[in-house]
């Protein structure tokens, strides 16, 4: 390397940086007025004069409407299919990326100053570059050889590293990343330089330049640094030659040239290279800087113009205006002349106050010559308050020619008049963010270039262990889905991710809208799921698409990223029992149409043959119930013939018996006309009057039957009404419908 170095002269890339000066003189000197009026800095003799730096104002109005926060990386599948291991790369690559902006302060002001760079000179340059960070560790103590001791056991033999150390042999050492990380340096826009081209894509060399001193140098590129000179001076001030030699730095160029993939380093008034290698970083456009952010630039020449050069007439008329009206506000006092023979003006004018009457002499001769009108005499201020309001209102039209150059309308800068009509300020507001829309997409740009390059500094440069302590991935569960994912990363030619920033996270946002984003994203998931839960239990078959089409939905949102995982991990459960009943036996097919027609007809033959069969027995099952009910019909008149001949035997039986209890009587009657005839007393044997004994027991015979025939008598009599009333019921009963045992109507009762 020593010896082609030493063949390798510096002297075409000092020829190249020397065109690269001539090219974009004009615009540094241009870059450095522009600054000096964005300070306001004024020589002496300018100090009396007024400006209105509208020049800063637009600055501070712009810049956070550009950037105002680090972006957050977005890194997401170029194709969102149902992918685990290039979700978790992703998912990996992403929290690295936003590990690396929140933890290291560079990136924000390195984005900060590019803006300031764009907004004042016109151009904008970051610079990546990989940094990790080694030490030198002594091996661990492994053992050398081995003595078998029995079975699958061994021993060592007792040579150890720790004996060689003590024979006098020093262990091993080995160097060990212990940190890594890919800073984002900031390049001082008249630090950095590119080949003078048309387009950004015809460039094929870029420098910055970098400020080392002698001990820097010694130690980046050895002992030939001490031929470097020493140039620089930072104290340095305009006209001065010499400057603390402890604070003298050389020039140091590191020049990137595309066409034969290696990088420079040269010094400036040295004639040799003091270092080159090839392609350090392996970058897809090699370049370890993205497109610069430039102002206003044609399709002929990256040198940019600065957009203060814009409208730089208009600030010069404001700051021409500004000082009329100064001069004219110190000319807006009360000032007079009086008639010196009159000394108590003078004293009116010096002494006068509130309530002070000062005496004038000769009081009749004073008021003929006109009295204080005639003796003081003001200088007239009229022309000069309209000459002040004429300037004011030519500043202002001044300043909406400005606004409209640059596009910048008081609603952004946050004023407004009360005349105004609210449509006319959403009419402005939109104008102007059109205006600035390019300026934002500009920036998203750089920004997004950034960390691409930055995440492909990361995969191919970190180690694994580096990602997995970066990303905290093993605490999440996706943890399974690890070694592949960092294999994923690792394999340039798999590594099929986009990496986007939205415009907004460059700009100044409240946690409100953040609030309001998650808000849409519980509404949508919700809406979503409440319609299709009630389709997918009655069509299982559907969950699996319904699955997909809510995955499509929640990769829409941001916020919706973090919980994708567990969605895919559900559906692929779902989607595994469905795939698990479709492996069951296959069902019969369909039936065609002509099966479907066939059976139809035959089911109709069937049904046709069946009601003729259930007619046929129901025309049966009548006429059998039709015999029924005549031959019930012939035993019920049967059974009334016999009870009605049973009735007649009983009125005879019981004319008889009326007959027998009248000739009953008739005897009764004739006993009683016998006793009446022969009397019922006979004597006895002592000659007294006793009861007829014959007559008597007739007569109790004769009451005893009585009885008994009365006694039978009232039982017929209740026996023939209770069969009266039964007869009298079954003829007045209604007909009872007689089922069969199909339930059908077979016949009355």
């Amino acid at each position: 390397m020593a010896k082609e170095l030493a063949d390798k002269s510096a002297q075409p890339w000092h020829d190249e940086l020397s065109r690269y000066n001539q090219t974009f003189k004009k615009w540094t000197e241009r870059g450095e007025k522009v600054i000096k009026r964005y300070r306001d800095e004024r020589k002496d003799v300018e100090q009396a004069d007024a400006r209105f730096n509208i020049f800063w104002s637009n600055i501070q109005t712009l810049k956070p409407a550009i950037y105002a926060k680090p972006p957050n990386p977005e890194v997401s599948r170029r194709f969102d299919d149902q992918n685990d291991v290039a979700r978790v790369a992703s998912n990996i690559l992403e929290r690295v990326l936003s590990y690396e902006i929140n933890q290291y302060p560079d990136f924000h002001a390195t984005v900060s100053n590019v803006v300031d760079d764009r907004l004042l000179p016109g151009r904008g340059v970051a610079w990546l570059r990989y940094e990790p960070i080694i030490e030198s560790v002594d091996a661990e103590p492994q053992i050398t050889d081995y003595e078998e001791v029995g079975g699958d056991e061994y021993a060592p033999t007792g040579e150890s590293l720790e004996e060689n150390a003590l024979a006098g042999e020093q262990p091993a050492q080995y160097e060990r990343i212990t940190s890594e990380t890919t800073p984002v340096d900031y390049v001082y826009w008249q630090d950095f330089a590119h080949l003078p081209a048309r387009t950004w894509e015809e460039v094929t060399w870029v420098a910055r330049r970098v400020y080392m001193s002698l001990e820097e140098g010694e130690e980046r590129f050895g002992e030939v640094f001490n031929q470097v000179p020493l140039t620089h001076s930072p104290d340095r001030q305009d006209g001065e030659k010499e400057s603390t030699q402890s604070l003298k730095k050389a020039e140091v160029w590191e020049i990137w040239c595309k066409t034969t993939k290696c990088v420079y380093w040269v010094a400036n008034n040295y004639d040799i290279v003091l270092d080159h290698r090839e392609d350090p970083l392996e970058l897809c456009d090699f370049f370890p800087c993205p497109k610069p952010y430039f102002a206003t630039t044609t399709s002929g020449s990256l040198v940019p113009i600065a957009d203060f050069l814009l409208y730089q007439d208009q600030a010069d008329e404001i700051d021409d205006l500004t000082g009329r009206i100064k001069h004219l506000t110190k000319a807006m006092k009360v000032m007079g002349i009086y008639a010196a023979d009159e000394p108590a003006i003078e004293r009116l004018m010096k002494e006068g106050n509130d309530g002070v009457l000062i005496p004038v002499k000769n009081w009749a001769a004073f008021v003929e010559k006109g009295g204080l009108q005639g003796a003081v005499q003001f200088m007239p201020l009229r022309d000069v308050a309209q000459a002040l309001q004429q300037l004011y209102q030519a500043r202002e039209s001044c300043k909406q020619i400005i606004y409209e150059t640059t596009g910048l309308s008081d609603i952004m800068r946050g004023a407004s008049v009360a005349s105004e009509t609210a449509t006319a300020q959403q009419i402005k507001s939109q104008f102007a963010s059109l205006r600035l829309n390019s300026m934002k997409d500009d920036m998203s740009r750089f920004a997004r270039d950034i960390l691409r390059m930055k995440s492909e500094i990361i995969c191919s440069k970190y180690q694994p262990e580096t990602l997995i302590q970066m990303s905290g991935i093993n605490f999440t569960p996706d943890a399974q889905f690890v070694e592949p994912a960092i294999q994923l990363l690792k394999n340039e030619s798999m590594r099929n991710f986009n990496i986007d920033i939205e415009t907004d996270t460059l700009v100044q946002i409240d946690q409100q809208a953040e609030k309001q984003s998650r808000i849409e994203f519980l509404t949508s998931v919700s809406t979503f799921l409440e319609k299709i839960l009630p389709m997918g239990q009655q069509a299982p078959e559907l969950v699996p698409l319904m699955g997909e089409m809510l995955l499509f939905g929640i990769r829409g949102f941001k916020i919706g990223r973090t919980i994708e995982g567990s969605f895919e991990q559900y559906i692929a459960t779902v989607t595994q029992n469905e795939k698990a009943k479709a492996a069951q036996p296959p069902q019969p097919p369909p039936p065609t149409p002509e099966m479907i027609r066939a059976q139809a007809e035959s089911q109709n033959a069937q049904a046709k043959i069946q009601l003729e069969q259930q007619t046929t027995q129901a025309k049966m099952q009548l006429e059998q119930a039709k015999l029924q009910t005549e031959q019930q019909l012939e035993a019920q008149k049967l059974q009334f013939e016999q009870w009605k001949a049973q009735l007649d035997a009983d009125t005879r039986v019981m004319i008889a018996e009326m007959s027998s209890k009248t000739s009953l009587k008739q005897s009764s009657m004739t006993i009683n006309a016998a006793r009446d005839q022969e009397g019922i007393l006979e004597l006895n044997d002592n000659g007294d009057e006793q009861p007829n004994s014959a007559l008597a027991g007739l007569i109790e015979a004769v009451n005893q039957n009585y009885a008994q025939m009365i006694q039978m008598s009232t039982m017929q009599n209740e026996v023939m009404l209770q069969k009266q009333a039964e007869m009298v019921a079954n003829l007045s009963r209604p007909k009872q419908i007689v089922r069969g045992a199909d339930g059908k109507i077979i016949g009355v009762q």
